[in-house]
């Protein structure tokens, strides 16, 4: 059986925090065996993601094709600004759920668990709160920066009270902690599933950037939904459901807070290359701008789907590694898992980078042709991304926030100082480029945090 550290404990804090006071290896599966199960369970999740992705598409062609280059683009900044005020607000709590829940179900201890799980939850209902106003107080200048028309501003404050559905943070992290990946896998069916259904009835009925716009608002509800639906079940198949009041002597661990705090950080700065990139491109160069690189954006996400289920399948493993056999066997692991992603990805990335504008005509019409170069270039941030997603799994699954976060703070701040420079200099073009730039200097931290680590 493995054996986990306990984090709770202020001598396994930091040996959390210190390699160098890693325990002994212990005995337990090899990086080959480890390796294979991270894609086992990427592969349970991308079994659900590659259907969404292809509705994605879908519905994405239907949009562009109904609204062109300018309404698509109103309509993919409104989403955006939801993302970004949602990644403002939200603690990354999954992350502690995984992080200091595992060794506490390992080492038998449902009572501290519970609390865990009803601590993330109250950040997360705060979060949800700081959401809703922060999106409000913002709405008239992010409508004066994206020029929305006033037929949009309606939508727009609808978007704002169902940000809170962009924070499933706590159940998300149940649900990988038990390996329920199947579930989630095709729990990313439902949004692109609700928009592609939506899309299809406004095709046939003929409506309008208004009606993409309500089709859009209902998928993040009912996505959001569902996850806290499926991770509150989880908890009551296992007994683990945390009681409404805190019982007398319980209290959170001085850990979890830190924790949060610098994920949250972390995920904030993240934004810089995920949905800040949009927004500053359609605000410096116009909505049609945002048009063309949510194309190249969705059709890249091809690549980035399987990236992204290969992140939430790889944090667990590499924690209960780290845990179990100490930070050399995670390495190696992680060492393992990125070279076999990236050899899967770079044929993929490589053609589409050749057939870029044929893509994106396929997609958006002969209107999105503009978005082949955006295409190609994507492809190549999402092939760097692969490398970033599991190295930074290996950082945090040694518990080194901390390191993650002044990392992510150079890859973001060189990557808006792009942003910035570019998109008036190249136009849409620099976009990618400033993502690229961001993702290398990103992938340079990282591994060497794990050099240093054993």
């Amino acid at each position: 059986m493995i054996r986990f550290i306990n984090p709770s404990s202020p001598m396994d804090q930091t040996a959390a925090e210190d390699p160098a006071s890693t325990p002994a290896p212990a005995k337990g599966p090899s990086a080959r065996q480890s390796a294979r199960r991270i894609f086992k369970n990427a592969g349970a999740l991308v079994s659900g993601k590659a259907a969404g992705g292809v509705l994605s598409l879908a519905y994405l062609a239907i949009a562009a094709r109904t609204l062109g280059p300018t309404d698509m683009g109103y309509l993919v900044l409104a989403h955006a600004y939801a993302m970004i005020i949602a990644g403002v607000a939200r603690f990354q709590s999954w992350q502690a759920v995984i992080r200091f829940g595992a060794p506490m179900i390992a080492g038998d201890e449902p009572d501290r668990f519970r609390t865990l799980v009803r601590f993330a939850v109250k950040l997360d209902l705060l979060s949800a709160g700081a959401a809703i106003l922060l999106a409000l107080a913002l709405a008239r200048p992010a409508a004066a920066f994206f020029d929305w028309p006033d037929a949009v501003m309606p939508y727009v404050y609808v978007y704002c009270f169902v940000t809170p559905f962009l924070i499933s943070a706590t159940p998300t992290g149940v649900l990988r902690l038990f390996d329920r990946f199947r579930l989630l896998g095709w729990q990313q069916i439902l949004m692109p599933g609700v928009r592609f259904v939506g899309a299809v009835a406004l095709w046939i009925a003929g409506g309008g950037l208004e009606g993409f716009l309500a089709v859009w608002i209902a998928g993040v509800l009912l996505d959001g939904a569902s996850f806290w639906l499926f991770g509150w079940r989880e908890l009551a198949r296992r007994g683990l459901l945390p009681a409404a009041h805190r019982a007398p002597g319980e209290r959170a661990d001085r850990a979890w807070l830190p924790f949060m705090v610098k994920t949250n950080i972390v995920s904030t700065i993240e934004l810089a290359r995920s949905h800040l990139p949009l927004a500053l491109t359609g605000g410096i160069l116009g909505s049609a701008a945002s048009g063309f690189l949510q194309i190249a954006i969705n059709l890249s996400n091809l690549i980035a789907h399987p990236t992204n289920m290969l992140n939430h399948a790889t944090f667990p493993e590499l924690s209960k590694i780290a845990a179990a056999q100490g930070a050399r066997a995670m390495r190696k692991v992680a060492q393992r898992s990125v070279l076999t992603a990236a050899a899967i990805a770079a044929p993929i990335a490589l053609a589409y980078c050749f057939f870029g504008e044929p893509l994106a005509r396929l997609v958006g019409g002969p209107t999105f042709a503009p978005a082949g170069l955006l295409v190609g270039l994507m492809a190549l941030a999402q092939l760097l991304r692969i490398a970033s997603v599991v190295l930074e799994s290996g950082v945090m699954a040694l518990g080194r926030a901390g390191y993650a976060l002044a990392a992510q703070a150079a890859s973001a701040s060189l990557t808006i100082l792009l942003l910035l420079l570019a998109l008036p200099a190249v136009g849409p073009a620099g976009a990618p480029t400033a993502i690229i730039a961001g993702w290398v200097v990103l992938i340079a931290a990282y591994a060497a945090a794990l050099r240093r680590a054993g």
